[in-house]
């Protein structure tokens, strides 16, 4: 199958620059469809106008979703906005009050209403991520000058009650809970409210406080930070619109699909991620319900089950572990079964290279009914981003669940979706083309060898979707968007011959070895994650080495065979953990991963010389992987230092 197709997914409009437009439009939209919804609070208000009994939020109680509807959005989003607004008054500080609020936890129904009220009042929203480091929560807090916080459990309000100090949350002054509890955590200097508590001030003495406008900032988002300390974006209503334009210009006008209050989403991305502010706005926009997820990922399938979701946006790392599952259920089964299903794949994958999808075959009913059963059974469309798709994740991902995956590249700079794929691309190994508000170029990047003449070099941005910039960092902000009005990606990019645009490094992810030669980490590591055996890995080298060394987590089911499959003694019998720091097992284990890297097309030089086994994954908590599970490499080379050192240690005393 190529990774090109005969559709074509940008143009290139003349100049010097080489700029490139989508082809879905005729010139790149600034604002939304309708002409007259600006900001967050209008999309609100357009769909309630339409329908203000359609539902809306949906949580998960005892296995069934509760619903609540758009009248009620409406209502408790004033209530809780007048309280919002009687607090502030009470502050000695105030009207001089910063405009930002925080608001911390797994999102629920009243963690919605809370957000959509602080944007109905002209707040800007301050998303703290649950899963982050508390430190770093801490340290958003204290950037920001945060007064006032929403908080989503008991526990989590006394963790920062524990750590306030003179020095530490000095600002912090109120923190409203939005758990429903007997009684409330008690401070000397913060005021604690509930969540009823806020709702009641503003009712009593109702408060009708001013609203946003286009350029108002919506949200500060804290980007995941790859590479160093997360930077706060600051991401205003327009352009945030203008981002869900295109997606849907690009879904429902120009491809004319069509999207209504029928439609149920499964909101299971932290709102600390454009990308869900993205989708929950699209949502709203065409009036279709919004399905909360509960936190736990081991019943994730089971609660998309339930809910039965017309729409979800998955990482692909979610896409992978949905992938592995399926395969290896079919794996257990038996021979006829097994055939059949391979068979299936290869009859839908020789569509998919006809450039045709399909999703009511005669191997939909009898052979992938139940890999959409396994999503719900009504999936109409499955969007991902934040990291690549493999080549067989993607395919498999289109013949299978009944409906087009859609994947987009951006970063939260440009409001998540810089490009689309097509809604009729059957392709992979590309990110697709502009987003309908988007100009794009390439730009040389000599050091790397890679040029704008070639249709290779960094990628830019230009439009009405970009960022107002950093939180309090002109300078920084003034590197990123050129006087142009480019954004600068730091990503490297190459023009496919169907103008779509496909990912092939990163600019400042480099580093080279002892011996002078240059490595990208990402690349390898991508490579490697395609492997069955592992689930994780992280690649690193220095220019004091002349090799690469890597931090692999295993998967256990594929670790066990390879330990079944070792002649020299009886590993399976040996409990994991104990064969984990075995030299003959890690060689094992590299020689099965080096052996795929090179059929995979890994040079020699960036094969691994040696590993470090772990079966634990690296997680968000520990803040070594970002809210979209890239590994964050600074932290990643920290936390297992020691580990590294010797791995270098070991080679050089053979």
């Amino acid at each position: 199958m190529s990774n090109t197709s005969s559709y074509q997914h940008s143009r290139l409009i003349g100049g010097p620059e080489r700029i490139r437009e989508s082809v879905q439009v005729t010139q790149p939209i600034t604002g939304t469809p309708d002409g007259f919804t600006k900001t967050i609070p209008d999309v609100l208000r357009r769909s309630y106008q339409l329908n203000p009994k359609a539902l809306l939020f949906g949580e998960n109680v005892n296995g069934k979703y509760i619903w609540t509807t758009y009248g009620d959005a409406i209502e408790e989003s004033k209530a809780i906005g007048s309280g919002i607004e009687n607090i502030l008054l009470s502050h000695p500080s105030f009207p001089n009050s910063t405009k930002l609020i925080g608001i911390a936890g797994i999102h629920s129904v009243r963690y919605m209403y809370s957000m959509h009220a602080m944007a109905y009042y002209n707040y800007t929203v301050v998303p703290l991520y649950h899963m982050s480091k508390f430190e770093t929560l801490c340290d958003i807090i204290d950037n920001c000058g945060l007064e006032l916080i929403f908080v989503d459990t008991k526990k989590r309000t006394q963790q920062f009650l524990d750590i306030k100090n003179e020095t530490r949350l000095a600002t912090l002054k109120t923190i409203v809970l939005l758990e429903i509890v007997e009684t409330l955590p008690t401070h000397p200097d913060v005021r604690i409210l509930s969540y009823e508590d806020v709702k009641n001030l503003g009712n009593q003495n109702f408060i009708e406080g001013t609203r946003p406008t286009s350029e108002s900032i919506y949200v500060i988002v804290h980007t995941s930070g790859t590479t160093g300390k997360p930077k706060g974006v600051e991401m205003s209503h327009g352009s945030l619109l203008t981002s869900m334009s295109g997606i849907c210009t690009s879904w429902t006008i120009a491809h004319n699909w069509k999207f209504d209050q029928n439609d149920t989403y499964f909101s299971f991305l932290s709102l600390a991620h454009i990308y869900e502010h993205l989708m929950q706005t699209l949502v709203l926009y065409f009036g279709g319900k919004i399905g909360i997820y509960n936190g736990d990922v081991k019943t994730l399938i089971q609660q998309i089950q339930i809910l039965r979701p017309t729409i979800i946006s998955l990482v692909p790392r979610l896409l992978n572990k949905i992938y592995e599952n399926v395969h290896n259920s079919i794996g257990s089964k038996n021979v006829l079964t097994r055939k059949l299903f391979e068979f299936a794949k290869k009859m839908k994958t020789k569509k998919l290279e006809e450039e045709v999808l399909e999703n009511d075959t005669i191997w939909d009913k009898i052979v992938f009914k139940k890999c959409k059963e396994l999503l719900g059974g009504n999936i109409r469309l499955l969007s991902t981003g934040g990291a690549p798709v493999t080549k067989e994740v993607k395919i498999f991902t289109r013949i299978a669940y009944g409906c087009p995956l859609i994947e987009g590249y951006g970063q939260t700079e440009c409001g998540a979706a810089g490009t689309l794929t097509l809604p009729y691309d059957t392709t992979y190994g590309n990110v697709g083309g502009p987003s309908p508000w988007a100009q794009m170029k390439v730009v040389d990047v000599p050091e790397k060898n890679y040029f704008a003449k070639n249709d290779e070099g960094e990628v830019c941005f230009r439009g009405a979707a970009l960022m107002s910039g950093y939180y309090q960092d002109p300078e920084l902000t003034a590197k990123t968007i050129d006087e142009d009005g480019w954004l600068h990606t730091g990503d490297i990019g190459r023009w496919l011959e169907n103008g779509s645009l496909q990912i092939i490094d990163r600019k400042n992810e480099m580093f080279k070895l002892c011996q002078g030669e240059f490595v990208s980490p990402i690349q390898v590591e991508s490579i490697y994650c395609n492997s069955p055996l592992i689930t994780q890995i992280y690649v690193t080298g220095s220019t004091l080495r002349s090799f690469l060394v890597g931090i692999v987590v295993l998967e256990s089911m594929w670790f066990k065979q390879l330990l079944s499959n070792m002649p020299e003694k009886n590993y399976e019998n040996i409990p994991i953990e104990k064969s984990l720091g075995d030299r003959k097992v890690r060689n094992a284990v590299m020689k099965e991963l080096n052996e795929f890297g090179k059929a995979s097309g890994l040079q020699t030089i960036e094969l691994l010389q040696n590993v470090y086994l772990t079966m634990n994954e690296f997680s968000e908590e520990d803040g070594l992987i970002t809210s979209t599970l890239k590994n964050r490499r600074k932290m990643l080379e920290n936390f297992w230092k020691n580990e590294i050192e010797q791995m270098y240690n070991e080679i050089e005393s053979l």
